[in-house]
């Protein structure tokens, strides 16, 4: 691990874990006040650098510690949250506290309830300290704010924390906060826990309810392959944080249970380097190497595979299904006016390059071909699954290119020197590996290694199968014992 100054001292001091910082709150050893002090002090000596934090919630944050600390004294525990400071990406409506969504219209908005997530997170005894930054609309691969402006990657300076949970993955690199509450539709908390270093879970689709995650004025148009999931340092973390995620909060929350890790040397990996035919970059090569030789020399059985579906064919469906669903929310100059897919395709276009003919595609469907879309969708999902029953995980690059420089969004970026479209170094390993709608928890593996340039951390994916997230995250919490980082 490179010798990197996160908090005026080394990554290694890190504050702990979420799931360490509950257990030393409920048997006294910390007491709730105190982890939420430490907190604000590392963001107050941080957070003007990065502007991971857009909203901060100080006053509401010490009551509520105070409170769980007197819970405490009475014999009472909320819940296996109880008293972690935690932060929330800005898409999810917080009661009383700030919300924008990403929107500038809403810019000092202030929700009357929270969002599902934000209340389960609550009831387990989590303390909500700020709001995370976001790009406009959530709908990006860097991390810039038209009110709020850029977050910047903790690693390096002037590099972007990746989108569009940048500022939820950028806040746990800087140890604000050991849990983040992420939203994933495209690569937005794969990109930045593998940009920023930390771990990330993308559900299964529809394993958690997205209520609250547009503002109560504005329809959720969005249905399908955007997902709700938790951010950390750890994949036990992980482990937590999807457990209160899933409980409703009708249901009595029980201490979690994880399944044990299986054995390294009993595992069956299968790795592909290469998706869509788009090349990673050199740097991560030789991070997915060395994660095929540290998985090899702890005895695991690993292999090279092509990818198991065509990855054009899911580009293009996860176009077809975006693109509808976001067109029905859009505003009506987008929707009803003559002209309207010109309009949309110069917007998209700009955004996102050779993608925009996928979505501007969606917008044009009818009803029915939005249902034969989502027909193809579980026919490549039903197609995935049968080749990860094969295997005990699935690894990939989370994406072709480590952070890079802040630069306008749809500008051409660098694979080893050769310039590329904006989206192509995300697009295959991301959208189109979220159609089929499986489990997929994204890893640091390494470091880069280019003497002129900072080093950044580069992190892998690793999938499992539809509805299996319990066993895909056991998987990884064994491949994070031995991966470790360069």
């Amino acid at each position: 691990m490179p010798n990197v100054d996160l908090l005026s001292s080394s990554p290694t001091s890190r504050p702990p874990t979420a799931t360490d910082l509950a257990h030393s709150i409920r048997n006294g050893e910390m007491s709730a006040t105190k982890a939420l002090e430490d907190t604000l002090k590392r963001i107050q000596l941080r957070n003007s650098q990065l502007n991971a934090v857009v909203t901060l919630n100080e006053t509401g944050a010490r009551r509520r510690a105070e409170e769980a600390d007197e819970a405490l004294r009475r014999g009472t525990v909320w819940g296996p949250l109880h008293g972690v400071p935690i932060t929330v990406k800005d898409q999810f409506s917080t009661e009383g506290l700030r919300t924008t969504y990403g929107l500038p219209s809403h810019q000092n908005w202030v929700p009357e309830h929270d969002a599902v997530m934000v209340a389960r997170l609550k009831r387990a005894g989590a303390i909500i300290v700020g709001k995370t930054n976001l790009p406009f609309a959530a709908y990006d691969w860097q991390c810039w704010h038209p009110f709020f402006g850029r977050t910047h990657n903790p690693w390096a300076q002037g590099y972007t924390p990746g989108g569009s949970s940048g500022g939820s993955a950028a806040s746990l690199a800087a140890g604000f906060v050991p849990l983040e509450l992420g939203a994933d539709v495209g690569g937005s908390i794969r990109l930045p826990a593998h940009f920023c270093g930390v771990c990330g879970l993308r559900p299964s689709d529809g394993l958690l309810p997205t209520d609250g995650m547009m503002p109560s004025d504005r329809p959720m148009t969005v249905k399908n392959i955007v997902v709700p999931g938790p951010m950390a340092r750890s994949v036990e973390d992980l482990q937590l944080g999807l457990h209160v995620l899933r409980t409703p909060i009708d249901t009595p929350l029980e201490p979690p249970h994880r399944p044990s890790s299986p054995d390294p040397a009993s595992l069956n990996i299968a790795v592909t380097d290469m998706l869509g035919g788009v090349p990673a970059d050199a740097d991560t090569q030789r991070v997915l190497r060395n994660v095929e030789h540290r998985l090899t020399e702890a005895g695991a059985n690993v292999r090279s595979v092509a990818c198991p579906i065509d990855m054009d064919e899911a580009l293009i469906v996860w176009g077809r299904i975006q693109g509808y669903e976001l067109s029905r929310g859009l505003p009506w100059v987008f929707r009803d006016t003559p002209g309207r897919h010109i309009i949309w395709n110069g917007v998209i276009r700009f955004l996102f390059g050779f993608l925009a003919s996928y979505l501007v595609a969606g917008a044009k469907l009818s009803k029915r071909e939005y249902q034969e879309a989502l027909q193809h969708r579980d026919d490549l999902r039903a197609e995935l699954d049968s080749f990860l029953e094969t295997v005990d995980a699935w690894i990939t690059p989370t994406a072709s290119i480590p952070s890079f420089p802040h630069c306008r969004t749809g500008r051409s970026l660098e694979i080893d020197g050769e310039s590329v479209p904006y989206a192509l170094p995300f697009a295959y390993h991301l959208p189109a590996l979220a159609v089929t709608g499986h489990p997929i928890v994204t890893l640091p593996a390494g470091f880069t290694q280019k003497g002129n340039e900072p080093q950044r951390p580069i992190g892998v994916q690793v999938h499992g199968r539809y509805r299996h997230d319990d066993a895909v995250l056991a998987t990884a919490h064994a491949l994070e014992t031995v991966i470790g980082t360069d």
